[in-house]
């Protein structure tokens, strides 16, 4: 397996110094920078687009995280001058939604992607299927969130909503957890744009091409290990 991957690397740079310009290859030293940044993370994308959207979301996320904040302490308020709890309902939930919505909207960049995602109350996560690469990974995040405390509460009947025995700043913590675990990948996300998308074009070309020899490999060699086991 080492020699085949060595093989395929001499072949990727054999297809990349014939694809890059003759000129431009006494300008860089284009295998030297290949291999520098064989062990970088790839960039989700190098698009305007994609950074504006990475960008906009950090700020509806960061404005979700404040009004959340503001939410709890004001519901924690109302429970010890009741003296009692507060649980989650239809109303206050679409309430709290429409404050941390309106709060998001205030802050997005007018020309922005965004896309929903949700975790359905049989605990599967549901993500709008043309969710770029560059939110598709907070997206998920955010709702593994939801997932996790979804299985760790839900009933055996699948009709009753475990929610509806959730105390309301339970409910705004958990979205709230959701949110920061978001707002991480996206700041990870934006980082590494900003690091791969400085490269030259034909390095950051030959990086992706090597990302997409190593899968196809991988699936070459499951499919063969699982035709050996059909065969013993």
């Amino acid at each position: 397996m080492t020699i085949f991957k060595s093989a395929t690397y001499g072949l990727l740079m054999a297809a990349a110094l014939l694809w890059f310009p003759p000129g431009a290859r006494a300008e860089l030293d284009f295998e030297a920078e290949v291999k520098k940044h064989l062990n970088d993370p790839i960039g989700c994308g190098c698009s305007e687009q994609d950074k504006t959207d990475l960008e906009s979301r950090i700020k509806q996320v960061e404005a979700a995280i404040k009004e959340y904040e503001s939410l709890i302490k004001e519901t924690e308020a109302k429970e010890r001058s009741g003296k009692e709890q507060l649980f989650l309902t239809d109303d206050n939930r679409g309430s709290v939604q429409g404050s941390v919505g309106f709060r998001m909207s205030t802050v997005r960049t007018a020309n922005a992607r965004s896309f929903a995602a949700e975790t359905d109350a049989g605990c599967t996560i549901k993500i709008n299927e043309n969710a770029t690469r560059c939110l598709r990974g907070a997206l998920q995040d955010h709702e593994a969130v939801h997932k996790k405390a979804c299985e760790a509460n839900k009933g055996m009947n699948p009709f009753v909503d475990w929610r509806s025995k959730q105390r309301l700043v339970d409910y705004m913590r958990e979205e709230q957890a959701g949110y920061q675990k978001e707002m991480e990948r996206l700041k990870r996300e934006l980082d590494t744009m900003k690091k791969y998308c400085s490269l030259d074009k034909s390095v950051r070309w030959a990086l992706e091409r090597r990302i997409s020899m190593q899968e196809q490999l991988k699936e070459a060699s499951e499919n063969v290990n699982g035709l050996r086991k059909v065969l013993r």
